[in-house]
């Protein structure tokens, strides 16, 4: 115990008496681990000038964000915005090859046509299992990036049966997203109704209960970020029950004239317009000379 003759000592440095600088730790118990976090995460009155100026910045960044498949004839017509829904109609392999095109071109440098690495990890659900991995990584050699950070970059999740898809869309992937990448731009479906397609024992009614109910988890989620899902021709009910959902479609056919050409019709719903290219299919896998 300090004698209270010892407490009238100046301090040698500063002259301050020592009864005025002693604290009574019984009397002022430490800070709790809740308490130290929010004495420390409290900011002073210019650093949260500082946060909503970044915040501000970070949304005009987000606004200017654009994504392309590095063809000119498509991207010229589809104008694929940071937010939004798109559906990619056609075969398999050709919607699966745009796609995975448009998922690592994103992975550019924006002064090369990519979002910037704070946007481009992809959260990619296959539900036809048709991903392709040597494509993505045929597409990140001819653009000249790193292999393995493209793919660290898609995250892939597989589902097998009609259930685990709608299980998986509506209620897990809003939390993959806040886990692995909450500010991530651009999510992925292939080939949504193939198991509604193949499944002979499925009940009808059913089936499309959990369609809508899929769609409408893409569209609130298409709110900060696009969407894109592919599927095949399939001229049935889910396919026209899916159609209004989206904001942007492309449809890709076989020419008739000629087997090495594809024609490719892109809707836009907001402007209600439509408009028709014809693509060579080589063009799909070949990135345009610089």
């Amino acid at each position: 115990m300090i004698q209270n003759e010892l407490l009238i000592e100046e301090c040698p440095r500063c002259g301050a008496l020592l009864s005025s600088t002693l604290q009574n730790m019984e009397l002022s118990p430490p800070l709790s681990q809740s308490q130290q976090v929010l004495s420390d995460s409290t900011p002073k009155p210019i650093e949260h000038l500082s946060v909503d100026f970044q915040t501000a910045y970070r949304q005009i960044q987000d606004l200017s964000i654009k994504f392309a498949f590095d063809i000119e004839k498509i991207d010229s017509i589809s104008d694929l915005r940071a937010t939004g829904t798109l559906l990619i109609v056609g075969e398999q392999k050709y919607t699966q090859i745009l796609i995975d095109r448009l998922c690592v071109h994103s992975m550019l440098p924006r002064r090369y046509g990519g979002i910037g690495s704070d946007y481009s990890k992809t959260i990619a659900i296959d539900a036809g299992n048709c991903t392709n991995i040597y494509q993505s990584v045929d597409f990140a050699r001819q653009y000249g990036l790193e292999v393995k950070k493209v793919l660290q970059n898609i995250v892939v999740s597989r589902v097998f049966t009609i259930y685990q898809l709608p299980d998986l869309i509506i209620h897990e992937l809003p939390k993959i997203i806040q886990e692995l990448s909450p500010r991530n731009k651009l999510i992925v479906v292939y080939d949504l109704l193939h198991l509604f397609v193949f499944d002979p024992h499925i009940d009808i009614a059913d089936a499309k209960r959990l369609i809508k109910e899929i769609a409408r988890s893409l569209r609130k989620l298409s709110k900060d970020r696009l969407v894109v899902v592919s599927f095949a021709h399939c001229n049935n009910e889910y396919e026209k029950s899916l159609l209004p959902v989206f904001d942007k479609r492309i449809e890709i056919t076989n020419e008739v004239d000629d087997f090495m050409m594809l024609q490719l019709k892109v809707y836009n719903k907001r402007k209600e317009e439509s408009s028709c290219v014809a693509l060579g299919k080589e063009t799909l896998t070949l990135m345009p000379a610089k």
